[in-house]
């Protein structure tokens, strides 16, 4: 039986007693400004939560539901959402340094000027999403599916682009300089890289990838 909770504000201890007796659903609950840290949240369904502003650090969100929820200003660090279910989620300026987002699905965010520096999204789906003036330095992308965002003035600096999908993206001002690693990415006449920043060899090569001859 799955216990639901619904509309409330918890504490720390609150979510760890709850989770104790089996609750396993925290829909639109508020969490704002709150500091909830190294929780084992595996699984549970935040479906709208709002997490405004929270503290989260290494609290672990394997395969947990946070579709719709809002995390406008959240500072989190070295959070695992592998797997996590994060369509539509709000982040505007959150803060997740050196977080684990592999093969979450995150389409259609909306996460303008967010922090995140060291992060992993290899083989996640961030479709659709507006990610412009995010930091994505040191970030691994690899496979990471970038088509139809807006990365206006994004910043890539020691990114690892290996199999990143960038069909349809708007590159507008982007900065690729210092890229780690750069292979094997999917763009089409549909990206626009207009004022992007590249450096040199990167310039020819992704002159290379839209060249009609390219296989």
């Amino acid at each position: 039986m799955e216990f639901m909770l619904k509309s409330l504000q918890l504490t720390q201890n609150d979510i760890i007693k709850k989770v104790s007796q089996g609750i396993r659903s925290f829909q639109h609950m508020f969490f704002v400004k709150g500091r909830y840290c190294k929780l084992n949240l595996d699984g549970i369904n935040f479906l709208g939560s709002n997490f405004r502003e929270a503290f989260l650090d290494y609290c672990s969100f394997v395969k947990a539901d946070l579709e719709m929820v809002h995390c406008n200003g959240v500072d989190a660090r070295n959070v695992n959402f592998l797997k996590a279910k994060m369509d539509r989620a709000r982040m505007w300026m959150a803060s997740l340094i050196g977080c684990n987002f592999q093969e979450a699905m995150m389409r259609y965010v909306w996460a303008i000027e967010a922090n995140f520096r060291g992060s992993s999204f290899s083989k996640a789906d961030l479709s659709g999403s507006n990610l412009a003036g995010v930091d994505f330095s040191d970030a691994d992308l690899t496979g990471t599916n970038l088509s139809n965002t807006d990365l206006t003035s994004a910043r890539f600096t020691g990114a690892r682009l290996c199999g990143t999908i960038l069909n349809g993206a708007q590159l507008f001002g982007a900065d690729f300089r210092g890229i780690a690693e750069l292979s094997d990415i999917k763009i089409d006449g549909r990206t626009a890289y207009l004022k992007s920043r590249w450096d040199h060899d990167m310039e020819d090569y992704l002159a290379a990838q839209l060249s009609p001859n390219h296989a």
